[in-house]
């Protein structure tokens, strides 16, 4: 399932995948007005049934907006995942680097999923929602470990490395799309030069 880019036709029932068609749906609302417009009567409207229909799938709007963040943990582990291929030098570090500039790019991409994804307060009641987030977000666990294996991490937890990892790429990615980096950071670079620069910076760090 893709996410619907503006322009696009809204997508209409059919052949019984009326989950997808209105988590899509409900996907080009949040990008096209944000949060408080969705409701399940619009997107059914939008999706041609009965108001009652996303019912079936959805007991409320809580439960759509977390279908919508889990598509997005998925889409961004597919990026993180993409960023690997056909790396020039295939090791760990370059690896994490890698990934972290298709986190970036997803987070500047796609900011309305990504307030979602990490802004939601009924993580815990959707199962199906954690296990996506652990699942993408493990993707950098397993690079960190992978690194410790090849360099030797200085006694460091894995998931505590991570952890730094991932703050740092988030909080990074949270300025830049507020267009609040100071130009004397920024000092005219891209935003991949600036990941590779931090995560360099945090390896150099905690590698013997």
């Amino acid at each position: 399932m893709s996410t619907l880019k503006k322009g696009e036709s809204k997508p209409s029932y059919h052949h019984g995948d009326l989950r997808n068609t209105l988590v899509q749906i409900g996907t080009e609302m949040l990008i096209e007005s944000g949060e408080a417009s969705l409701s399940l009567r619009k997107i059914a409207q939008q999706a041609g049934v009965s108001h009652n229909a996303p019912y079936q799938h959805f007991p409320d709007k809580n439960a759509l907006l977390a279908a919508i963040a889990e598509d997005g943990f998925r889409l961004l582990g597919e990026a993180m995942d993409m960023a690997t291929y056909d790396l020039t030098e295939d090791t760990s570090l370059e690896r994490l680097i890698a990934v972290g500039r298709a986190y970036v790019a997803f987070a500047i991409g796609h900011p309305s999923h990504l307030q979602l994804m990490f802004g939601t307060s009924f993580k815990d009641e959707y199962p199906r929602l954690m296990e996506s987030a652990h699942r993408t977000l493990g993707k950098l666990i397993q690079i960190v470990g992978e690194i410790g294996v090849e360099g030797g991490l200085n006694d460091e937890n894995i998931h505590d490395v991570s952890s730094v990892v991932w703050m740092t790429l988030h909080g990074m990615s949270a300025i830049l799309n507020a267009d609040k980096l100071p130009p004397y950071i920024r000092q005219e670079r891209t935003q991949e030069a600036l990941v590779e620069r931090f995560i360099g910076l945090i390896c150099k760090g905690l590698l013997r």
